[in-house]
């Protein structure tokens, strides 16, 4: 299972806003992670409609954490932000009124969903956590990794 590009651009976000103090421009915030502004745009504008994030017009502002990073679950941003959210398209399946498969698939995405639960934006937005092993081992992507000097 993969998140889609919104959900992985709106949690690269919400660790970075939880690292900062106060607002953080989202022009400066895209060149870091080497991200489409508008792309990062309309992931912020999602964030602040579900009440993660507030936004800040003028020159001094940007994007912040609308409540503490120990208050939001990562389960609750994933839920949100990843719409009908399922493992496999058992709707139109063929097989759909005789397969016990869609019932472990949905176990699986429970078990997915309570593990991320489990977790705040506190947890995952730590420094000094080592990667999980796999993913270190590789060179970072121009569009991937949430950097050390966030």
């Amino acid at each position: 299972m993969q998140l889609t590009q919104h959900t992985d651009f709106g949690l690269r976000l919400l660790i970075v806003l939880a690292r900062e103090e106060g607002s953080l421009s989202l022009p400066a915030f895209s060149a870091q992670q080497g991200l489409s502004y508008h792309h990062v745009a309309k992931v912020a504008q999602a964030l602040v409609a579900a009440g993660f994030a507030v936004s800040h017009r003028g020159r001094s502002g940007g994007i912040a954490l609308a409540r503490p990073a120990e208050h939001i679950a990562v389960g609750e941003v994933v839920r949100t932000l990843e719409k009908g959210m399922r493992l496999a398209d058992c709707a139109t399946c063929a097989l759909r009124a005789d397969c016990a498969l869609s019932g472990v698939l949905a176990e699986a995405l429970e078990a997915f969903l309570g593990v991320l639960d489990r977790y705040t934006l506190a947890d995952v937005s730590r420094q000094g956590v080592a990667a999980f092993a796999p993913w270190a081992a590789l060179p970072p992507a121009a569009t991937c990794a949430v950097s050390e000097s966030s």
